[in-house]
């Protein structure tokens, strides 16, 4: 017998279980459990994601046929010395299961190919190859499928986010409230309005701006480290170093393509502060370090929530997380003034006193 629904799409155990409905909204829970996001490869920050989503309600199919190793036990939750050998995501399969019952956890052994991903609503990865991301990107972009990768670089760790080419979502509108000269404030009828916003994010080419300057008080040098690997790992020499089997001059070599990034945007000459940050972001570019992995996995997850429940605005382009300063910060690029918008009246809501 089939487990009866409630009227909004949701089964009597869904409704029980996904109680954040009432604060994201009964459309937007219907989206995610009827969502289905490919994770490949089962890193420390996708794992952290996939957690967060699965408990919301989300369903993933993992691409993952890596073997654990003793650093993915030392690095990563879901795996203890028992799992040494096995492959990554059937170990990961069945432990997300157990996180949540309710939710479709799926396993594939090779990745669909490219025209087959649309049955998918997100694409996740993790890498630190730009050519991979690059590529991933370009099929967002054709596929117009949100695309998401996550990198963990030690104490710093970056989300690359791109809708695709043609994403629509809602979002509260700002309202500028006007107070009549003579009337109290409390009387003036005051409402929540919603619009609808038709995003086109931009190839990635595009936002890897080496003349980029910093918006806000706080200068997100995370970026900068960001173009300073994308520019490294252009260099067949560069881009052979590997964290794990230490070369001095190599590391100096990357760093010194940051300092003249860095100079050549912001026309100064960086302090030794950001010159240590570049060598600590090239040298453990890629590893794994659980306090900030979860950070970044935990941002990506509630933006994925937006951008699947579409009912609330997602960041896009970069989230830039810097683990020693603790503190991250959305670096948009592109120009988002030619998003168009559109008003929804009739959902104009009254405030209640």
């Amino acid at each position: 017998m089939a487990e009866q629904k409630t009227e909004e799409g949701l089964t009597e155990a869904q409704e029980k279980l996904y109680d954040r409905h009432q604060f994201i909204g009964r459309i937007a829970q219907e989206r995610l459990v009827r969502s289905n996001v490919l994770i490949i490869n089962l890193t420390g920050p996708n794992t952290e994601l996939a957690k967060n989503i699965i408990l919301a309600g989300a369903n993933i199919t993992i691409c993952d046929n890596n073997l654990v190793t003793q650093d993915d036990v030392d690095t990563n939750f879901l795996f203890g010395p028992q799992d040494l050998g096995q492959n990554r995501g059937l170990i990961g399969q069945k432990e997300f299961k157990e996180i949540n019952p309710l939710a479709k956890i799926e396993h594939i052994s090779e990745l669909p190919s490219d025209d087959q991903l649309n049955k998918f609503t997100i694409i996740v990865t993790s890498t630190k190859y730009f050519e991979v991301i690059e590529k991933f990107d370009e099929i967002s972009q054709r596929l117009n499928i949100p695309y998401y990768n996550l990198l963990c670089c030690g104490f710093y760790g970056f989300v690359y986010i791109t809708l695709g080419s043609n994403f629509t979502y809602e979002r509260e509108k700002r309202v500028i409230r006007q107070i009549t000269f003579g009337q109290k404030q409390q009387d003036v009828p005051q409402y929540r309005e919603f619009e609808e916003v038709t995003a086109q994010c931009v190839p990635l080419k595009n936002i890897l701006d080496f003349k980029y300057k910093v918006k806000g008080f706080q200068q997100n040098n995370i970026y900068y480290s960001i173009l300073m690997m994308y520019k490294a790992r252009q260099d067949s020499e560069l881009a052979l170093y590997d964290p794990f089997n230490h070369n001095e001059e190599l590391l100096n070599r990357i760093v010194q393509i940051g300092i003249q990034i860095y100079r050549e945007a912001l026309d100064q000459e960086p302090k030794q502060e950001v010159i240590d940050q570049f060598k600590n972001f090239a040298r453990l570019y890629g590893i794994d370090y659980c306090p900030v992995y979860s950070i970044l996995g935990s941002v990506a997850s509630q933006e994925m929530i937006y951008a699947i429940g579409r009912n609330n605005e997602p960041a896009i382009n970069w989230f830039c997380f810097d683990g020693e300063e603790t503190y991250g910060l959305v670096e948009v690029i592109q120009d988002i003034s030619t998003f168009k918008t559109k008003d929804l009246p009739h959902k104009k809501q009254l405030i209640e006193k």
